[in-house]
C-alpha cells in the first residue's frame, strides 16, 4: 500500500462529508417534466451534475459536460484510459423514512439520506481518491477519466450517448455495487402488462384505484387499493381485512373503503430481503366478490402469475446456475385507475441463461392468461473471469488495505460496466454490511466512506502504473 496516498486521503474526511452533504440535498430524481435543452433527464438531476462539477472544478480536475447526460472528470493525460463510472441520479424516496429522505442527517456516524450509499457516496470518495493520487505527485503511466452519469437508475441512456460522443474506457470499475470485487452480473430484463377496463360502476363491488409502488427496480413496501360498492359489502370485506392482514390499515372514507398493505422495501436483485406489499394486496383481493367478471379474472390471473413470490415459478422461468444463483423476480408497480391498468416487473435473470428464452417463456405464459406483456429493457449479463488481470488486482488492493482475503463474488444488481468493455465493479458495500440502496433511511457508514477512498486510491494507482 502506497502511504502517501493513504495518509493524503484520511486528510479529506472533514471534506469528504461536506461534500457528500451538499449533494445529497440535491434531489435528483428524474422528471421528464422539467426536461430540456442541457437537461434531458430534468432540473433536478441538471442541478446535481452542475454541482458536482463545480465540485470537480474546485478539486482541481478538468470537467466536461455530456449535454447533461454525463460528465467527464480528467486526471493525466498519457498512456491507458482507466475509468470510473458513477452515476448522480438516485431514485425516489419512496415510503417508509424517519428521516427527511434529502436533508442529509449524521447519527452515530452515519449519513442517512437518498444517494448517501448510490451512488452519491461512492462518488465523492472516488473523487478524492482521484485527488489524492494526483497530489501525492508519484509518478504515473495512464490517465483517469471519471464519467458520471445522469440515468444509471431509469435505463443507462446517459452512458450510451456518452459512448457516441467517446469511445469507451480502456479499462476500470465502479464504485456502484460491492467489495471485494463484483467479476459477473445477472442478465436483466424488465417488461409491462397495460390492460383496459370498464369504468367502474361504484354501486356494485368494485376496484376504483390502485396504487402499488414506485419504481420497478425496488420491492415495494405499501399498495392502495379504493373498493367501491354497498356499504355491507364493505364492511364486511374491512372485516375480512383486519381478520387476515397484519401489517396495513383500512378505513372507510367517504362511502369507499380504502385498503393498505404494509411490506419491506428491498433492491431489485434481492427481493427475498423485503416483502412485496403488491403480492400481499393481490392475494388478498383475488378472492373477493367483484361484480365485474373481468376484474375477478383478472385478479386471479394476477395470483396465477405473481403470487408465488419472487422466484418466477408461476411465470415458468424459475431457473438458477452455479455461477449466480436462481432468476429473481419483483413485482415493483401496480397502478389501476380510471379505464387502465399497468404493472411492471423487474427479472434478474443467471449469467448462463439465455434472456431471449426467458422472454418467450414470460410472454407465452402471459398470453395464456390473457396478458400482452412487452419488454422495455433487455440487459444481457456482465461476465469477467476471476483469474482477468484487473480483478485481481484489485483483490490484492483489498487484500493491503483491508487486511481480509476476498474471493470475487456475482450479484444481481445492474451496473454501468456492463456497458464497457472490461469493467468490474468495486465497493462500497462491505461484507456482511445490508445493501441499504433503493431502502428507507439510506445511510452510509462515514468510516466506511474513507475506506472506500482508501480502497479507490490505491486502486486507481496500481492501475495508473499498468503498461
Amino acid at each position: 500500500m502506497e502511504q502517501k496516498i493513504d495518509e493524503l486521503v484520511k486528510s479529506y474526511r472533514n471534506d469528504m462529508i461536506q461534500s457528500l452533504e451538499e449533494l445529497v440535498k440535491i434531489p435528483s430524481v428524474i422528471n421528464l417534466e422539467s426536461a430540456g435543452e442541457g437537461a434531458p433527464f430534468g432540473q433536478e438531476i441538471r442541478s446535481a451534475l452542475d454541482a458536482l462539477m463545480e465540485l470537480a472544478k474546485t478539486l482541481g480536475f478538468e470537467v466536461r459536460d455530456y449535454d447533461g447526460y454525463a460528465a467527464a472528470v480528467d486526471f493525466g493525460a498519457e498512456g491507458r484510459e482507466i475509468g470510473i463510472l458513477s452515476h448522480i441520479d438516485v431514485v425516489p424516496p419512496g415510503n417508509g423514512w424517519s428521516k427527511q429522505p434529502f436533508v442529509p442527517e449524521i447519527e452515530n456516524g452515519k449519513m442517512y439520506g437518498r444517494g448517501t450509499i448510490d451512488d452519491k457516496g461512492p462518488l465523492v470518495a472516488a473523487l478524492y481518491a482521484m485527488k489524492a493520487v494526483r497530489e501525492s505527485g508519484l509518478p504515473i503511466k495512464n490517465h483517469v477519466r471519471h464519467i458520471i452519469g445522469c440515468d444509471e437508475e431509469t435505463g443507462h441512456r446517459c452512458i450510451k450517448y456518452y459512448l457516441t460522443k467517446e469511445k469507451g474506457p480502456d479499462l476500470g470499475f465502479s464504485p456502484d455495487g460491492m467489495f471485494s470485487v463484483i467479476h459477473a452480473e445477472k442478465g436483466i430484463l424488465r417488461f409491462q402488462i397495460q390492460k383496459e377496463r370498464e369504468l367502474p360502476n361504484t354501486k356494485e363491488l368494485c376496484v376504483i384505484r390502485i396504487k402499488g409502488g414506485t419504481v420497478v427496480n425496488a420491492v415495494p413496501n405499501i399498495a392502495e387499493v379504493w373498493i367501491g360498492g354497498p356499504k355491507e359489502q364493505l364492511e364486511e370485506i374491512l372485516r375480512e381485512f383486519q381478520e387476515k392482514i397484519s401489517k396495513g390499515t383500512a378505513q372507510i372514507r367517504e362511502g369507499n373503503l380504502y385498503l393498505a398493505f404494509t411490506g419491506v422495501s428491498a433492491h431489485a436483485m434481492q427481493p427475498w430481503l423485503g416483502e412485496n406489499a403488491i403480492l400481499s394486496m393481490i392475494r388478498f383481493l383475488k378472492d373477493l366478490p367483484f361484480a365485474d367478471y373481468k376484474t375477478r379474472e383478472y385478479f386471479k390471473a394476477l395470483a396465477a402469475l405473481f403470487e408465488d413470490g419472487w422466484e418466477g415459478r408461476g411465470l415458468g422461468i424459475a431457473c438458477e446456475d452455479q455461477l449466480s444463483g436462481k432468476l429473481s423476480m419483483n413485482l415493483g408497480i401496480l397502478n389501476v385507475e380510471k379505464e387502465h391498468s399497468e404493472l411492471k416487473v423487474d427479472i434478474r435473470c443467471p449469467v448462463h441463461v439465455d434472456l431471449d428464452t426467458v422472454w418467450k417463456t414470460i410472454r407465452l405464459t402471459c398470453e395464456k392468461h390473457g396478458f400482452q406483456p412487452e419488454y422495455w429493457q433487455k440487459r444481457p449479463p456482465l461476465y469477467v473471469p476471476k483469474d482477468a488481470q484487473l480483478v485481481q488486482i484489485l483483490l490484492d488492493v483489498y487484500e493491503d488495505v483491508t487486511g481480509t482475503r476476498e474471493e470475487a463474488i456475482t450479484i444481481g444488481g445492474g451496473t454501468y460496466c456492463r456497458d464497457v468493455e472490461n469493467f468490474v465493479s468495486f465497493g462500497p458495500v462491505f461484507p456482511g454490511e445490508p445493501e441499504l440502496a433503493h431502502e428507507a433511511d439510506e445511510f452510509v457508514d462515514l468510516d466506511e466512506l474513507v475506506q472506500c477512498a482508501r480502497l479507490y486510491a490505491q486502486a486507481l494507482y496500481r492501475l495508473l502504473q499498468m503498461e
